[in-house]
């Protein structure tokens, strides 16, 4: 399958400013419409008082990117802070480039911007992601090689989205971060994953002191923890390393296990053709 490529025309999309071209229009703030594709749902109030006095200080030096709709209409695509700055100032205009995209194209575009300028939380990404592979076909490794991430960052990230609502909604508002979740990944009982989020979230625990508290709250986790051998450990880290997957060793006195997980079959499949196995 051919590598799609997020980051395609990024550069003369997201990178253009009124002073570089004369492609862009002034269109006014009522005219665009609120972005459907647009992955980000919170804007942090500090960030937007940051913009706003900026753009008192100096204008909007970048403009927002849309497509065009009905009856002199647009569709946000990117900008979205830009824009609910220019409005909360009453500006009644502001630069605009038009664009006539696809919806998949417009998610693309989105998604990548906010990535780039490391405007979305990790569960706003994970689900940007998600869409691109469940709504516009892409793998993995489409997603890993378009935005500069290993394939292993990409499913570790989407994984995250199996955690309960309750603490998704947790990860979005900042109650925890990416390795607080990641850690709760390790128990599978989810009344248990419940009980110890809400101890961590009211307690402000750390990841450390999180992950301690897993193992303990799991026994296979226990289990696993009785066993200290660095060479195991060397050998599993450089196995994650080749294959992108988490991989365990479980020493035995005689002989053991390699457990090599997956999550999802194009997950497999891939693992499957790296160790030269026909799937």
């Amino acid at each position: 399958m051919t590598t799609k490529r997020l980051g395609r025309g990024l550069a003369e999309l997201i990178e253009t400013t009124p002073q570089h071209t004369t492609s862009f229009v002034m269109l006014r703030t009522d005219q665009i419409k609120p972005g459907r594709f647009q992955p980000r749902t919170t804007i942090a109030e500090n960030t937007l008082e940051e913009l706003k006095a900026s753009i008192k200080r100096s204008g909007v030096i970048e403009p927002v990117i849309v497509r065009p709709l009905a009856h002199g209409t647009y569709e946000l695509v990117a900008g979205e802070r830009r824009l609910r700055a220019t409005q909360a100032l009453d500006i009644q205009e502001i630069p605009a480039i038009i664009k006539s995209l696809s919806d998949k194209e417009a998610l693309e575009l989105s998604l990548v911007e906010n990535i780039q300028r490391e405007n979305l939380n990790p569960l706003e990404e994970a689900k940007g992601y998600a869409r691109l592979l469940d709504e516009f076909g892409y793998t993995q490794e489409d997603i890993a090689s378009s935005v500069g991430k290993d394939r292993a960052t990409i499913a570790n990230l989407l994984r995250v989205l199996e955690l309960p609502i309750e603490i998704c909604n947790g990860l979005g508002a900042g109650s925890i971060s990416l390795g607080h979740a990641k850690a709760l990944l390790g128990i599978d009982d989810r009344p248990k994953q419940l009980e110890l989020y809400r101890h961590v979230a009211t307690q402000g625990l750390s990841v450390r002191q999180t992950e301690a508290l897993v193992v303990t709250w799991s026994p296979s986790k226990r289990r696993k923890a009785r066993r200290v051998d660095p060479q195991l450990k060397e050998l599993e880290d450089e196995l994650r390393r080749v294959l992108g997957t988490k991989v365990s060793l479980l020493a035995r006195k005689k002989g053991g296990r390699i457990i090599v997980e997956y999550f999802s079959s194009e997950d497999l499949n891939r693992i499957l053709q790296m160790l030269g196995v026909s799937s």
